[in-house]
C-alpha cells in the first residue's frame, strides 16, 4: 500500500494566523461598532455566515439585538452606544454565567461596543471566537470537551473538502502532537524538494461514516498534508 499526499489550504488558515496575531498586538476586536463588523470579520477567518431567523433573547438592556449563523452554531449580538456600557454589562457577567437566559455552556466576549454569546459546545466555533474576541468571560464547568486545537480544525476542513462531505459529519478518532522530520511534513510529493528540518504538528487521524483518513500538519495548521491508501 503506498501513501499519496496531496497539500490543500483550508479555510481556517486565517484563524491560526489570527491566534498568532492576537497574541503580538491589539485585537482588532477592540474596534468592533456593530454586528456586521463581527460578520465581515468572521467571513475573513473563513466562516461562513449570515443572519439567523432565531429569535433573540432580549438581556443585558442592549441596543440593538441581532442572532447571526455562523457555520453551524448561531451567535447572539448585543449592541451597545459605547465600550463602556459593554464594560459595565461584562462586569456583571460571572465565569459560571449565571443568570444567563440559556442552559447548558454559554461563552460571551465583550469585544468593542459589542456582547458577543455563544450558547453552544461546537470545538471549531469556540476556537474561532476565541482566536478572534480572546478569552471568554463564562467558562462553564458544564461544557463537554475544550475546543480542538486550530490545527486539527484545519485537517477537518482541508479533509472534509477532498472527500466532499459536510465538515459537521466528520468525526475526530484522535490527534497527536508530532514533529516532522521536513516542511513536506513527512508527506513529500511527486519529485517535491522538501526543506530538512524539524517541524512540529500534529497527527490527526478522521473519520466520516465509513470513510477514514488521516492528515499531517504543523503546529498552526497553516499547512496540511492529506494521506490516503492507494
Amino acid at each position: 500500500m503506498s501513501r499519496q499526499p496531496w497539500l490543500r489550504q483550508g479555510r481556517w488558515w486565517a484563524l491560526a494566523l489570527l491566534v498568532v496575531l492576537a497574541a503580538c498586538g491589539p485585537k482588532a476586536a477592540d474596534d468592533l461598532s456593530s454586528t456586521d463588523d463581527l460578520a465581515a470579520m468572521l467571513r475573513q477567518a473563513g466562516a461562513t455566515v449570515q443572519e439567523a431567523d432565531e429569535p433573540v433573547p432580549e438581556a443585558f438592556d442592549a441596543q440593538v439585538v441581532r442572532a447571526l449563523r455562523v457555520n453551524e452554531g448561531v451567535v447572539y449580538v448585543y449592541e451597545y452606544g459605547s465600550v463602556a456600557e459593554v464594560e459595565a454589562i461584562s462586569a456583571g457577567i460571572g465565569p459560571q454565567a449565571a443568570g444567563m437566559p440559556w442552559e447548558g455552556r454559554v461563552s460571551a466576549w465583550p469585544a468593542g461596543k459589542l456582547l458577543v454569546v455563544y450558547p453552544g459546545t461546537d470545538g471549531g466555533l469556540l476556537s474561532l471566537l476565541n482566536g478572534l474576541l480572546g478569552d471568554p468571560l463564562t467558562a462553564s464547568p458544564e461544557g463537554p470537551e475544550e475546543p480542538y486545537p486550530p490545527a486539527v480544525a484545519a485537517a477537518i476542513s482541508v479533509w472534509a473538502e477532498a472527500q466532499g462531505v459536510d465538515p459537521a459529519t466528520v468525526e475526530v478518532v484522535s490527534y497527536t502532537a508530532a514533529e516532522w522530520m521536513n516542511g513536506c511534513l513527512g508527506l513529500p510529493g511527486p519529485g517535491e524538494s522538501c526543506v530538512p528540518g524539524a517541524v512540529s504538528g500534529w497527527m490527526v487521524d478522521l473519520q466520516a461514516g465509513d470513510r477514514l483518513g488521516s492528515a499531517h500538519t504543523d503546529d498552526l495548521g497553516l499547512q496540511v498534508r492529506l494521506t490516503s491508501p492507494d
